[in-house]
């Protein structure tokens, strides 16, 4: 055989061997979409099944805005190959049934992509409003660098508040003197900025794209977290009444002020399990922030384990 044939078979082998070995040779899209978990939309009432409020509160939502982006899919090992680095801001309130779309990728390697990450950074005057935000949201979103704005209403005929004696020896004396309290509001503009990463399902981590089709998934808010006794997945109870208490000015409004100055001492270390907070707490508007951090889920209930605050 000729020299020059040699060398074109050895040519066109090395090609065909690249091409077989080229992850490229099979290509899908990824849809990515953010939607609020059924509690945002529906409220939660109060009973004895495992979601329900415990102490006979129910809540209610008439605001909740974040701001999402910094999306990013990958394998591990390696840096993520496909990123979204906008900013946006999303009324999760207004949002449709299924979903909004924050990010999508053309032309990807069909496959197993088991790295899936997501912030909720601070809003700034580069965020972008994704469908119908309110400008007067958006403003205070991007003016106070906020990652979650929410305005949440409580209700309980027979309810009761019993301020915390803050500045005393035991500020959750329970001889402390209570009023009725059937109706109160919290609106909390939260500066916590926070990254997700990890996510994951109990059927898949990350996500898998078809040879020629797409690969849709959802970033799911969860917005109870804010009434959780411990964060993890099992043995939580949600309860309302801690934050109840620290109405300290008996005006029907809890404020972020407010929740500053109690300390974190008030909840009852055989009901909340304090151990599951990975840094500093010392009021209870640390227990607050760090549930602010934990509401990034994945696809309804799957979770996103690796989560760090910005």
């Amino acid at each position: 055989m000729k020299k020059s044939n040699i060398l074109f078979l050895s040519i066109l082998t090395t090609a065909l061997l690249a091409a077989a070995c080229d992850e490229s040779s099979g290509k899908g899209n990824i849809q990515i979409y953010v939607e609020p978990e059924w509690t945002l939309i529906n409220g939660i009432s109060h009973g004895e099944e495992e979601e329900d409020i415990r102490d006979g509160w129910d809540v209610s939502y008439s605001d909740f805005v974040l701001s999402i982006g910094e999306i990013t899919v990958g394998r591990s090992g390696q840096p993520p190959k496909y990123g979204m680095g906008t900013h946006y801001l999303v009324d999760l309130k207004n949002t449709p049934l299924a979903g909004q779309l924050v990010a999508e990728f053309t032309g990807v390697p069909s496959g197993h992509w088991d790295r899936v990450g997501y912030a909720l950074p601070a809003a700034s005057p580069d965020s972008v409003p994704l469908g119908a935000v309110p400008l007067n949201h958006q403003s205070l979103m991007k003016d106070q660098g906020l990652a979650v704005y929410t305005r949440m209403t409580f209700t309980k005929a027979t309810g009761q508040r019993c301020p915390y004696l803050v500045g005393t020896a035991d500020p959750a004396d329970p001889a402390r003197p209570c009023t009725a309290a059937t109706e109160l509001t919290a609106e909390w503009a939260l500066p916590f900025p926070a990254r997700a990463d990890g996510c994951q399902t109990e059927l898949e981590t990350g996500l898998t794209v078809p040879d020629g089709g797409t690969a849709a998934v959802k970033l799911t808010i969860h917005a109870d977290h804010f009434f959780f006794t411990a964060f993890r997945h099992t043995g939580v109870t949600r309860l309302v009444q801690h934050l109840i208490d620290a109405d300290l000015d008996a005006d029907g409004e809890i404020t972020l002020e407010e929740l500053d100055a109690v300390p974190v001492t008030v909840l009852s270390t055989t009901i909340f399990d304090l151990s599951t907070i990975p840094g500093a707490l010392n009021t209870l508007l640390d227990y607050v922030r760090w549930a602010t951090i934990t509401l990034p889920h994945y696809q309804g209930d799957g979770g996103c384990p690796e989560r760090s605050a910005l």
